[in-house]
């Protein structure tokens, strides 16, 4: 039984939960090993959201942190971490979360959001809704077929709609989106600090 489940049955059966009597480890394994969101570790605690994504910052709680310290670890295996990785996040459970961090990464940071931004636009917060909640979905079932190892039918998606579509695009071009120098950045900044 995870500690999330602990403290909920702590709470059910009547006392009375304190987030200051929560240690930087126990909100770190809720955050970070558990998955579980700023609401609902709030919602356990009875406090405003905020207060928890104020604790966790002040504690450098983050999953880029916790990334940084899982690589960290076991530097000289980085292969075996790039497999833990892959494990921890490439489950069911995640798919939602996923979807949604992809979708923020490749569509609404990127020109979507100026358009809509853009006082002339014609795109209006509901269908700036309609949008995201569509991309999020798609990516949730492409996520899914991967995750799941459906791979027969993710090749099927991927050669049906590459039979009718997008053959007058430019070539796909990886662009990471300024990531990857932060994270190269962020674990020199991490050594740099342990040493």
């Amino acid at each position: 039984m995870g500690l999330f489940e602990v403290l909920t049955k702590k709470k059910d059966n009547g006392e009375e939960l304190k987030i200051e009597e929560l240690s930087s480890d126990d909100l770190r394994k809720l955050y970070i090993e558990e998955n579980k969101t700023d609401f609902m570790i709030a919602d356990l605690f009875n406090v405003k959201k905020s207060k928890v994504t104020y604790l966790r910052r002040k504690m450098g709680i983050s999953i880029r942190n916790a990334m940084i310290d899982d690589y960290l670890a076991n530097q000289t295996e980085a292969a075996e971490v790039n497999r833990l990785v892959k494990e921890k996040i490439l489950v069911e459970d995640n798919i939602d979360m996923i979807s949604k961090a992809i979708t923020h990464f490749a569509f609404r940071n990127g020109p979507v959001e100026d358009m809509h931004a853009d006082p002339d636009s014609q795109l209006s917060d509901s269908d700036m809704k309609t949008l995201n909640k569509y991309m999020v979905n798609r990516l949730a079932y492409v996520f899914t077929l991967i995750i799941e190892n459906r791979r027969m039918e993710f090749d099927y998606l991927i050669k049906n709609l590459d039979f009718w579509a997008g053959h007058n695009w430019d070539k796909a071009e990886p662009d990471d989106g300024g990531i990857r120098e932060e994270f190269e950045e962020a674990m020199r900044n991490m050594r740099n600090f342990r040493n």
